[in-house]
This record gives structure tokens, sequence and C-alpha cells, in this order.
């Protein structure tokens, strides 16, 4: 079991090389928003790129989340039989990978016109040229997540962090070297070159284990099937948290022109720092949780709510400033070439509401990992369903009045709900052991950070004006500070536990 000395140097590996990997991301996202803009064709490549994408993810976060668990527990036993199951295992996904790539290409019309009601015949000829260019990805991110979930089990987590970095680093080559002669199709392209350098970064490390193609399956029948029955769940989960997005999407498209690329150029830069500061934390204690829910549920309750009030105290302060400057960021970022201040002003309506729900986008994620750890898959996938359902209505229902802003408030709502249903559900099972002390604690610091934040927004919204008359990057720089030197002065105030725990962490 690691210390807590270990899980701080490698949230803080990972930490660094997804700081890297994001720069790369913006670096990204900058250049096609230089050459695309806000416009009908950038609309169009993220349109086309979220059918891949969405079976991508369904399959290969499900793989991934699922892996470690099983992974563990067999590896427990015996290490070359954890190896041999993870062969079948990734074997199998591949061939469902294969199938699913080649039925997406023959039916890749009816399924763009799905997510792409709203566009034009002339949009959705090309929409459809560029699904079918980039759908070959999803072998790539399915060899890519089965190694990310066998490295992370193994607690190697600097390759898989350095996926980021190598897929935004292909797609910036790519952009740069063809979009001015091939256009977005040069962009499409590059895409699938990425998600295969995500592979091929990890194969070296994924070598030094016993896992190795597997062709025939009949043999393996009852295992495959036992496999399925547990993972199920997950990949359902998976694959309606993608929905979300999904349907985020086709109404945007029935909204002004460049309301999905605003959308996406939103969500890109709300995932800063989910990336950069949360997602690490998550990704190097999903192990840990796993092996103590293998030892007892008290131990893992425990490091399931420390870990839960490190989250939430991290994302306050970010989403302070991403709240009281979130024009100027998208400004910084984006605003160039195409990218005028008509885009940035449509960008800013939907990243001001996704800002407002970032601790819940991390809590989300977290907790559902928490239940994946217990087997009780069923209640991360049953909260998936019942939020994607809620946010298909409110979307519908808030862009009528608020536009592409709508949308991403209704991604919050979804999400905020989506985050106090797992916790309940949590709480249900530490009621079966009698076990609320610890429970009281999380709601008592969240009170205090609730207090912290609101104090810290006011002062900082009543200096901001002052601060516009800065260059940008000084404002940025100015209000940081203010708000991450009030928000740790505050916390020694209040006497902030995440913080005193974070303090004894860094002194090992």
């Amino acid at each position: 079991m690691p210390n807590r000395s270990h899980v701080l140097k490698s949230v803080g590996l990972v930490t660094i090389i997804a700081a890297v990997g994001k720069v790369l991301g913006f670096g990204r996202e900058s250049i096609i928003a230089a050459y695309f803009g806000a416009s009908s064709t950038a609309d169009v490549f993220f349109v086309a790129s979220l059918i891949p994408t969405i079976l991508f993810t369904a399959l290969g976060s499900g793989l991934q989340a699922g892996v470690i668990p099983v992974y563990l527990e067999k590896k427990a036993e015996n290490r070359m039989k954890a190896d041999a199951f993870i062969s079948l295992l990734g074997s199998f996904f591949m061939l469902v990978a294969a199938i699913m790539t080649v039925a997406s290409m023959i039916f890749a019309k009816p399924l763009v016109m799905m997510v792409a009601p709203g566009f034009s015949d002339a949009e959705l000829d090309l929409t459809e040229s560029l699904t079918r260019i980039m759908l070959p990805s999803l072998l790539f991110f399915t060899l890519s997540y089965m190694a990310t979930g066998v490295l992370n089990a193994n607690k190697r987590f600097i390759l898989p962090a350095l996926t980021s970095t190598a897929l935004n680093t292909v797609i910036i080559a790519a952009t740069v070297l063809f979009a001015a002669r091939f256009g977005v199709e040069g962009l499409a392209w590059g895409f699938v070159f990425g998600a295969a350098s995500q592979f091929l970064i990890q194969y070296p490390s994924l070598k030094k284990y016993s896992i190795r193609p597997i062709l025939s399956f009949l043999p393996h029948k009852r295992q495959i099937v036992q496999t399925l029955y547990t993972f199920y769940p997950i990949i359902i989960a998976a694959l309606v948290i993608q929905l979300t997005s999904v349907v985020d999407r086709i109404i945007a498209t029935s909204l002004e022109t460049g309301s999905v690329s605003a959308l996406n150029y939103a969500n890109r830069l709300l995932w800063l720092p989910l990336s950069i500061v949360l997602t690490p934390l998550i990704t190097v204690l999903y192990p840990s949780i796993v092996e103590r829910a293998l030892i007892g549920y008290d131990s893992f309750l425990s490091l399931t709510l420390r870990g839960m009030k490190t989250l939430v105290f991290l994302a306050i302060p970010f989403m302070i400033v991403m709240l009281i400057c979130g024009n100027s960021l998208i400004s910084l970022a984006f605003e160039r070439g195409a990218f005028d201040a008509s885009a940035t002003k449509t960008t800013h309506a939907a990243f001001f509401f996704y800002s407002a729900a970032l601790p819940f986008f991390a809590l989300r994620d977290y907790l559902m990992n928490a239940f994946y750890a217990l087997k009780k898959t069923k209640v991360a996938m049953y909260s998936c369903v019942f939020a994607v359902f809620l946010n298909v209505m409110l979307s519908w229902l808030l862009s009528r009045q608020l536009g592409v802003g709508g949308i991403a408030l209704a991604s919050g709502i979804s999400m905020f709900l989506q985050s106090l249903c797992l916790f309940y559900f949590l709480w249900l099972e530490a009621d079966r052991k009698r076990d609320h002390a610890v429970f009281r604690d999380v709601l008592s610091e969240s009170g205090k950070l609730l207090i912290i934040g609101a104090i810290i927004y006011s002062l900082a919204r009543w200096l901001y004006p002052l601060a516009l008359t800065f260059p940008v990057i000084v404002e940025l720089v100015f209000i940081s500070l203010l708000v991450f030197g009030l928000y740790l002065g505050l916390s020694l105030i209040f006497k902030v536990s995440s913080l005193q725990s974070l303090r004894k962490l860094k002194s090992k």
C-alpha cells in the first residue's frame, strides 16, 4: 500500500506532465481556432469527431475503469493469471472495436444526420466524409486505454499521462503542415495519427508484462461472459456520459452559427484545471482506492472521503478565477486569426456556466470510480442515465432562453445533481456500516469552503474593474494571486482540514 508521500509524488509528476499536455492542448485549440475560428467548418469538424469520440470513450473508458479492479484482484492471486486475463480481455475488446468501426463506416450517413440535424446538406456531406476518416482511431484508442489501465494498476503513471502530449503534438503538426493544403481533412487525419501515437508511447512499458493477442475466444467463452456482465454497467455509464456531449452539440446545431465550436472551446478551457490539477489526483488515487476496497470498507471509505475533500478544496480557487476572468482567459487562449471578439463573446456565454460547475465535474468522475472499486457498477450507471435524461430536458429548455449558455448551465446542473446522488448512495452504504462521523466532517468542510469562496469571490469581483486597466496577462496574474493568496489565508484561519493534510504530505 503506497504511503501519503508516494501518492503526493505521483500526483506531482502526473500534474507536471498533464500541464505540458494541456499547454499543447491549448496550442492545438488555438491553432485550430486560428485556421477555422468559430465557423461552419469548425462546427463540422467538431461534430464529425463526436461519433468516433463517443465510441472510443464508451469502449475505452469502460475498459480502463473496469480493468483496474479486476486486474488487481487477480494479481493478488497470481500475476501470470492477471496478465493472461488482460490479454483475453484486450483482444476481445479489439474485436468489438473493429466491428464497431466497420459498422459505423457503413452507417456513417444516418449517424451524422442524427447528431447534426441542424446542418445544411453541404455540411452533412463534409461531416460524413470527416467521420469516415476519423473512425479508425477507435482501434488505436482502445489499445491505448487498455495499456493505460494495466500501467496505472501497476502504479506506472508517467507514460499514460504522456498520451495527451503525444495526441496534441501530432494534431498540431498535422494542422500546421496540412490544413492550408488539405483544409479540414488534414486536421481529421492528424486526429487518427494522434490516436495511434497514444498507444505507441505506452507500448515499451506494456511489453514488460506477459500480454499478447488471443485469436480464439471459444475456449474462454464463460470467462468472457462473466467479465462482460461485470463490465456492461461501466460501458453503458461511459456511453451515457458521451451522450450528454452529443445532446449538447445536437441542440447547438440549431442555434446560431459557431455555437458548436463555442461549446467545444469553452469545454476545452474548462478542462485546463481539471486535467492539470484534479484528474491526476483522481488517476493516482484510483488504484489505491481499489486496494482499500479489497482490504475492507472502513479503509476504503476513509481514503475516498479524504480524496473527495481534497478535490473540492483544490477546485474552489480555480473556479473563482474562471468565473471572474472568463472573458480574458478565452481572449488570451483563442482570440487570433479567424477567432474574433464575437466568437469570444459566444464562447464566454458557455464558459461561465461550465466554470460554476467545475468541482462537480471532478467529483462525478471520482465518485463513479469509488463505486467501481466497490464493484457496485450499476449505481454509477443509473446515476449517469438520470443525469443525461435531466440534461436533455434542461438543455432544450434553457437553450431557448440563454442560447449556448443555457446548454452549459444544463450540463452544470445535471453534473451537480449526479454528484449529489452518488454521494447520497455512498452515505447509504455507510449507513449499513453505521459510520456517519466521516460524512459529517465532509459536510462541515464543504460549508467552510462555501463561506470562504463566497467571501473571496465578492472581494475579487469588487476589485476586478481595477484589474481591467492592466494588460490581459497582468490582469490574470493579479486576480489569480489575489484569489489564491486569500484562499490560503482564509483556509488557515478557518482551519480547513484539507490544507492541513496537504501540509503533512509535503513535510514527509
